[in-house]
């Protein structure tokens, strides 16, 4: 008797467990206002009470659509909170509000990622730090570039107008 109990109890849980874990969650953006500041080639907003980093558009999404960020502009932002890092959805700037990510978070610009040709590449690791994004990691001493995390920048390729002068051996190629 008290094991058929269990066995209701435990389908009883199962079930209600379903329920909730089905609801859909709508994705709610938060507005945010405050303070640009470029720092290693990385965004970050001063809203006064943080500095969040930011996730923005690639840089070519940007001067396609006539944005140009600089260091202490001002500006409005909807994003969502993703660990440490804000996705920006949109950005307003002068009262003029430009949409860089659809309702569901998808990037509303064409990413051209590259890849690394496995022949050519000689292990050298200079391509891994200089990436902003992280995107760039070595497996069996080959550079691999993670699509998701590239942002299409073009630092692994044309170096970062720094130190890194961009791949030593043109291994790295932008997919057309």
């Amino acid at each position: 008797m008290k094991k058929r109990w269990i066995i209701v109890i435990s389908i009883l849980l199962i079930f209600v467990f379903n329920v909730f874990s089905q609801s859909e969650d709508k994705i709610e953006l938060m507005n945010y206002s405050g303070t640009l500041k470029q720092v290693a080639g990385n965004w970050f907003l001063n809203t006064g009470e943080d500095i969040v980093a930011l996730s923005l558009a690639s840089n070519e999404f940007l001067q396609e659509k006539e944005i140009e960020l600089t260091s202490k502009m001002e500006l409005s932002l909807t994003g969502l909170m993703q660990e440490d890092e804000l996705v920006v959805y949109s950005l307003i700037i002068e009262e003029k509000e430009t949409k860089i990510r659809d309702d569901a978070g998808e990037a509303l610009w064409k990413i051209q990622p590259y890849t690394v040709e496995a022949d050519k590449c000689i292990d050298c690791r200079l391509c891994v730090s200089p990436c902003p994004k992280g995107a760039i990691t070595m497996i069996k001493g080959v550079a691999v570039i993670d699509a998701d995390k590239c942002d299409g920048d073009g630092i692994c390729v044309n170096g970062d107008g720094k130190k890194y002068k961009g791949c030593p051996v043109d291994a790295i190629k932008k997919v057309e």
